[in-house]
């Protein structure tokens, strides 16, 4: 389901608008004007991905509406790029009242429906919108209901607060956002204390309200097994003590993956200083592959164009030569706003064209590993924002963050220099200093709902990683940042020597992939003395 989601995407906010038909209605909807079917897509801890389809079972309705309340702190910031031609989403003045309205003049016949897709953002309460009206007509009620709105919507089991004097609890494990393979383990463990002169008496765990497991001594936990695929789902422990007071701690986001498809590649997580694969058997991941990429500054509608082959043949022959990862270059051109109508298109068309070659790589049982030539900083930050909606769902696909042009200290100093790559801000600028820094993009995907492996290079166009370890980027909502390199011929850093009392002690401490390596006529064997010499030490590599 995970990998088919890459082309889901790109079809999901189609409208399917059909004429009359016979329906066979549950009783519940006998007398209903519309109904509204709703669907949490995908969950974590402070967004989600929807779908609604609202189906008119009255009249048909001419520049029609569909209203809806959303739940106090949820706001819909995602997928707007993807709905219908046309069609708004919003709520401007009205929150928490949501509109979506199709283009000015548009019918929605007797039994058609509408599809779109869309996220956004929450705080505490379940993302489920209430109080559907379809052109001033209730959905999913009975006509004649005296209220008018709609059924109310089920929640988990109650979360009690701590009382005072009562017992403390948190969940150490699972964390946020994290993601398993199906059939797998998931440890779920606790602390819980209690107050002076009583004692813990149990500590129970649920899924969504629906009791785990009890445990009655410490260390409490659990390993929850056979846990089914979801799109992101709720652990709870709550502690009891011995006077019967309780708490509850939660953790949300935690995904159970469908296992892959026979032959496809697995997703991947940064565990200590590797990659390994999240499959019922996890096994340790070093790439050994190519790069491929799209032409630079190119945007117009249609194929994109390629430095080389990406149909299914050569992307079978990659495979048959061993190649288990392939770097996908992309370019920023698209996302570069000029006010054009065909923005939104060229946007869409070209993520969704590489996501149909970074799909046949998954399939081939290849890990893409998606990259940006980065020119714009407006740019960069809409890409990444579109990478995260197209490709968030699939942890097979890895995210290259790392800047093309981020220069050397150079006169800047290095504590400057290193500050500005890791943090960016306005200051960078007066130094000449890219300011959208590595931190920043990774929060970005993750406030998306992208848990993918990232991977960043340092300074010095991706080869300088002496203070990379030092300046480490922060990820406490993925806690999946691998560290990239980059080498060529000319590099400042292109000798053993170099790479001994820098890139290993890196290596030592994070996942290290090679991204790319390259060199020029004048120096036909240094490509293969590289990679020699990165697989004697165990660190994956690209190569030109």
């Amino acid at each position: 389901m995970m990998r088919r989601r890459i082309f889901a995407l790109a079809t999901a906010a189609a409208v399917v608008v059909g004429g009359a038909m016979t329906m066979v209605l549950p009783s519940a909807y006998a007398a209903t004007a519309c109904t509204v079917d709703y669907t949490i897509t995908r969950e974590w801890s402070k967004g989600f991905w929807a779908e609604l389809t609202v189906t008119n079972l009255g009249s048909p309705v001419t520049d029609w509406w569909l209203r809806f309340r959303q739940v106090s702190g949820q706001t819909i910031t995602m997928g707007l790029d993807r709905l219908p031609d046309g069609y708004t989403l919003g709520s401007g003045e009205l929150y928490p009242m949501t509109m979506l309205r199709p283009p000015a003049g548009s019918t929605l016949p007797t039994g058609a429906s509408v599809t779109v897709r869309f996220g956004g953002n929450y705080r505490d309460a379940e993302p489920e919108p209430t109080d559907w009206v379809l052109s001033g007509q209730p959905c999913n009620v009975d006509v004649g209901s005296p209220t008018g709105s709609s059924q109310p919507t089920a929640s988990a089991s109650p979360q009690p607060s701590p009382r005072p004097g009562g017992p403390s609890v948190s969940l150490t494990s699972p964390l946020p956002n994290d993601f398993f393979a199906a059939r797998g383990v998931i440890p779920i463990r606790a602390e819980a204390t209690a107050a002076a002169g009583r004692r813990i008496e149990r500590v129970e765990f649920r899924e969504r309200g629906t009791l785990l497991a009890v445990d009655t001594t410490a260390p409490y936990a659990f390993d929850w097994r056979g846990a089914s695929p979801n799109s992101g789902t709720r652990v709870t422990a709550t502690a009891y003590d011995s006077e019967g007071a309780q708490a509850t701690a939660e953790v949300r986001g935690i995904r159970v993956l469908p296992p892959p498809a026979p032959g496809a590649a697995p997703a991947l997580k940064a565990i200590g200083n590797r990659i390994r694969t999240v499959t019922t058997d996890p096994r340790p991941y070093r790439p050994r592959g190519i790069i491929r990429s799209a032409a630079p500054g190119e945007c117009a509608w249609g194929p994109i164009r390629w430095d080389g082959p990406v149909d299914d043949a050569s992307v079978g022959a990659l495979r048959a030569r061993g190649v288990d990862a392939v770097r996908v270059v992309l370019s920023d051109a698209c996302f570069v706003y000029t006010g054009s109508p065909t923005d939104r298109q060229n946007r869409v068309g070209y993520v969704d064209e590489a996501a149909r070659y970074v799909d046949r790589l998954v399939r081939a049982g290849i890990t893409p590993i998606v990259s940006l030539r980065q020119s714009d900083l407006l740019a960069v930050r809409s890409f990444w924002s579109a990478a995260a909606e197209v490709f968030g769902a699939d942890n097979a696909v890895i995210f290259d963050i790392s800047p093309y042009d981020f220069p050397a200290a150079g006169g800047t100093g290095p504590a400057v220099a290193w500050t500005c790559w890791r943090d960016g801000g306005v200051a960078c600028a007066g130094t000449s200093l890219p300011s959208f820094g590595v931190q920043e993009q990774i929060r970005l995907l993750r406030v998306q709902g992208s848990f993918n492996l990232v991977l960043a290079a340092g300074i010095d166009g991706g080869n300088d990683l002496r203070r990379w370890l030092e300046y480490r980027p922060a990820d406490p909502d993925g806690r999946n940042v691998a560290a990239a390199w980059r080498v060529d011929d000319r590099s400042a850093c292109a000798t053993p020597a170099c790479w001994q009392s820098t890139l290993l002690p890196v290596a030592a401490q994070v996942p290290l992939v090679a991204t790319d390596v390259s060199a020029g006529s004048a120096a036909p064997t240094f490509v293969l003395r590289t990679v020699t010499w990165l697989d004697q030490h165990g660190i994956g590599h690209l190569r030109r």
